[in-house]
């Protein structure tokens, strides 16, 4: 009896020591372990599915649609509960009309517990598929980014890429604005991936993205791009680029260049391009080919401005009182800088004696060399830097470049001279045409403006941005004599095929040849104009630029008429029409040989104004050497005539 009390007291005491410890490591799980526990059961029984926000718009000055993200679903696999792959695949692919291979790739391949089999379906295919109960398949809202015009204004407004993010242009630029904050779908499940009854599902709603209001005028961006389209084709150019800016507020109504692509399709290659050769390209050349197709020209790339540069030239020098309407100047047909011959555009003929307005016409190398000369170095680099060509326009579109240009150090007489005539710095579309915008509007350097508002879902304003004023770069009076001279560089000057009958037209022309392995050449160029209007009053300023034309040379020829056609589309469409009263009906009678005091009273008796070079002359009887315009031209009443004298040989 002793030994089996002592067996059952044994037992007793291995039995109270196992409950001892199950007491114990329950207490510990209980207690201890309680968090962890609790945290490794939600990992395992809550799933959060992504719920993206709908994409913000980007619409034009007028609210127009440019991009939109419309609610498309996509579907969702769960592995863990699909146990034939195979047939389930096959269910998707009848219900949605779809290939079941790569469907099935997913399926098995995936590492994933949850795999997206396929995006951007409808909702028809949505309830179509629902309805069919496929066990393990579950469906989600998604998004998809819409162009609804395609390729316009491609390089401004860019491309998201396949997660829907900004990749390029005022899509990358403002992509946390856009894009807004993605939800998330709580849901409890048991082991299996079974939604539990008495789970805690709940939803965090997304926050959709903000609208970016442009100051782009959709309208004008077409007329835009349909006119340097036409350009690029008829001169069988590399490509063809305009800016058309507000030169009073920075705004930019319309960006463009040709070639572009379709932003619903940014990836897809040109036309010109079979497809043998693109499945040809490695990743690195298709990747380069798509870098230079999304490339923004305008500001980005940079090149030599020619001869629209001494715009900039000649306000610098009335600036600082170097010169005036009266300057005169003499060309040969060349001039010899430090022992370097430098040509003018009417090499070997020289235009001889002129006027600085005729200088400005002629579009004279020689004598803006001369002019160059007066202003010298450091006043020439001054200024350059007060129109902000040797710093970025802080534009707010990405990889925007700057100006490639010798530091002042490295500035002899010859790329001084050739700089004073648009040779020898590279600078980018935009630079430019803020710098002929503040040449124009009073002498003022503004920011230049891309978008005017962001705004909330419900349409109200979440942020402005309103018309900035660097710095004043000239004074009001020399933006006055330069909107005269820019104004007969397109009466009578190579700007001829820019101008509008019954709107005054201002602007000037530019020619820059490119270097190539063998130094320079004539035939293979980049051309320009750059046009304002109207000239008394500044509303837009257009800058078009053809890059390697195949036919002609000069930007007179190529580039004005393509300005002239886009100025008169805005103004059609801006409703300025024509005052038909303001023609060129007054014909300049020849005042050479007569007295200067005849001469004055012919010029008086039509209603002119007149200058008399050189100012101060007394003797009113000395006889005329020189008039500008030459006799014969047929001008407008605002027109003035330029007497010359000779008062040291009469």
């Amino acid at each position: 009896m002793g030994t089996f009390r002592r067996r059952l007291f044994f037992l007793y005491f291995i039995v109270s020591i196992l409950m001892l410890a199950l007491i114990g490591r329950l207490i510990y799980i209980q207690v201890y372990w309680s968090d962890e526990l609790t945290e490794m059961a939600k990992a395992q029984q809550n799933k959060n599915i992504v719920i993206p926000a709908v994409r913000g718009n980007i619409v034009d000055r007028n609210g127009d649609k440019l991009a939109f993200s419309v609610k498309t679903y996509s579907v969702w696999a769960q592995k863990s509960i699909i146990t034939k792959p195979t047939e389930t695949a096959q269910l998707i692919a009848d219900a949605l009309e779809l290939d079941v291979t790569p469907i099935i790739d997913k399926l098995v391949s995936s590492q994933s517990t949850f795999v997206k089999i396929v995006s951007n379906i409808s909702k028809s295919e949505e309830e179509l598929l629902k309805g069919k109960g496929i066990r393990g398949i579950s469906i989600t809202e998604d998004t998809q980014r819409l162009y609804p015009y395609s390729s316009l204004a491609s390089h401004v407004i860019g491309n998201v890429n396949v997660d829907g993010d900004g990749f390029t242009g005022l899509e990358l630029a403002f992509n946390s604005i856009l894009k807004g904050e993605s939800g998330l779908f709580h849901v409890t499940t048991d082991v299996y991936g079974r939604q539990l009854a008495y789970g805690e599902d709940n939803l965090e709603a997304p926050v959709d993205g903000k609208t970016v209001r442009l100051t782009i005028d959709d309208s004008i961006q077409f007329f835009v791009e349909d006119r340097i389209e036409a350009a690029m084709e008829a001169h069988d150019a590399k490509s063809v680029s305009a800016i058309v800016m507000d030169p009073n507020t920075g705004e930019i109504i319309a960006m463009a260049s040709k070639p572009d692509f379709n932003l619903n399709d940014p990836r897809k290659p040109d036309e010109s391009i079979d497809d043998a050769t693109w499945n040809a390209m490695t990743n690195d050349e298709k990747i380069n080919y798509w870098n230079g197709v999304w490339r923004n020209k305008m500001i980005s790339d940079t090149y030599e401005p020619g001869s629209t540069f001494k715009a900039i030239v000649a306000s610098i020098a009335l600036e600082e009182k170097l010169i005036d309407f009266n300057t005169t100047f003499y060309c040969t047909g060349s001039k010899l800088v430090n022992g370097t011959l430098l040509k003018c555009v009417s090499y070997p003929v020289g235009h001889g004696l002129e006027t600085l307005t005729q200088a400005f016409v002629n579009s004279c190398n020689p004598a803006f060399i001369e002019i160059g000369q007066k202003i010298g170095l450091s006043t020439m680099y001054e200024y350059l830097d007060k129109y902000g060509l040797f710093e970025k326009t802080q534009i707010n579109l990405p990889a925007e470049g700057n100006s490639i240009y010798q530091p002042e150090s490295n500035i002899g007489p010859v790329e001084l001279a050739t700089m004073s005539y648009g040779h020898g710095i590279n600078i980018t579309m935009l630079q430019l045409i803020r710098s002929i915008s503040a040449v124009v509007n009073g002498g003022n350097l503004i920011e230049p403006m891309i978008v005017k508002s962001i705004e909330n879902a419900d349409g109200s304003i979440s942020e402005t941005f309103e018309p900035k004023i660097i710095r004043r770069v000239i004074s009001e009076e020399t933006s006055d004599n330069m909107r005269v001279l820019l104004e007969k560089a397109v009466q009578t000057g190579g700007g001829k095929k820019a101008y509008i009958e019954g709107i005054r037209v201002g602007g000037k022309s530019g020619t820059s040849e490119k270097f190539t392995e063998n130094g320079y050449a004539a035939d293979v160029v980049t051309l320009s104009f750059v046009g304002i209007a109207p000239i008394d009053d500044p509303q837009y300023v257009v800058l078009v630029v053809v890059d390697e034309p195949k036919d002609l040379f000069l930007g007179s020829l190529v580039a004005a008429p393509v300005v002239k056609d886009i100025l008169q589309d805005i103004l059609r469409y801006k409703n300025i029409v024509p005052d038909i009263e303001v023609k060129q009906n007054i014909e300049i009678p020849d005042l050479k040989g007569l007295t200067l005091e005849a001469a004055e009273a012919k010029i008086d008796a039509l209603g002119l104004a007149y200058s008399i070079s050189p100012i101060g002359v007394e003797d009113h009887t000395l006889p005329v050497t020189n008039q500008y315009p030459v006799a014969g031209t047929k001008v407008d009443s605002d027109s003035m005539v330029i007497i010359s004298v000779d008062e040291v040989n009469p």
